[in-house]
């Protein structure tokens, strides 16, 4: 068993994932695509969010180099595509999700993003089926599941995690803040992800570099042994309807 398939029996043990665990590798040299066995690629322009679906959906492993890419966000946040006049004025966003340039630019600066050129080609697929070394594990779930990666993240370390999101361009949070910070990173799908990507209205997304994988299953195993696990156990108490029900039959069986 190769240990990818082993990192993916474990988080499907805690968790019970409705869609496979994706990983995800960011290529400096395109040419390295090649060297991947059971590659597709994209045989038209694809949003970035789309290749993911592929993995987590259909198990398939997707690749693509920059010039694949369809959307300009995702371009722009993992330094496929260089930042522009427009994009930082916040031209993207005005009109849509900011009512003034000035919000529109704020909304800009924001957003993470990988230096221009570091990376030139993106591979993702399933977990427990891939042959390469992934940068990082992404994981669609609900919001108990991704409780429960939260929970394994601090199992060791204690305190809080932060979210921080305009709810577009989700690349930017997924994979451009995880590498830049080697932190869990947990975002919302974006209007991309949701339209060409076939997330969900319950949808959240873990970001998880692989550093952190060890670790968090380790706390999600510890805190699922201390009793807070997934699914989320009900407590089942007597149910005082049929109690009630049954009073009243032998009431009627004693006339």
């Amino acid at each position: 068993m190769s240990k990818y398939k082993e990192i993916d029996d474990q988080l499907n043990k805690y968790l019970r994932l409705a869609t496979f665990p994706v990983a995800v590798k960011l290529l400096q040299n395109p040419e390295e695509l090649n060297d991947i066995k059971f590659l597709k690629k994209p045989e038209k322009e694809v949003a970035l969010c789309q290749l993911f679906s592929y993995a987590r959906y259909y198990g398939w492993t997707m690749g693509c180099v920059k010039d694949d890419n369809v959307c300009p966000l995702a371009g722009i946040s993992i330094g496929f595509e260089e930042s522009h006049k427009l994009f930082e004025e916040g031209a993207f966003f005005v009109g849509r999700y900011n009512e003034t340039k000035e919000a529109a630019k704020k909304t800009t600066e924001t957003m993470p993003k990988l230096p221009f050129g570091q990376y030139n080609a993106i591979v993702s697929g399933a977990l427990n089926r891939i042959d390469f070394q992934p940068d990082l594990i992404l994981i669609w779930g609900n919001s108990a599941q991704i409780m429960r990666i939260i929970q394994g993240s601090l199992w060791k370390k204690g305190g809080r995690i932060s979210m921080s999101t305009f709810c577009d361009g989700v690349c930017a949070d997924t994979i451009s803040n995880a590498l830049l910070t080697g932190e869990l990173q947990i975002a919302f799908p974006c209007l991309g992800d949701r339209r060409f990507g076939n997330a969900s209205d319950t949808d959240l997304i873990a970001s998880i570099p692989m550093e952190k994988v060890d670790e968090i299953i380790e706390g999600m195993e510890k805190t699922h042994r201390a009793g807070t696990r997934y699914p989320i156990p009900y407590q089942i108490s007597t149910p005082e309807f049929f109690v009630k029900l049954k009073k009243q039959l032998k009431k009627v069986e004693k006339k």
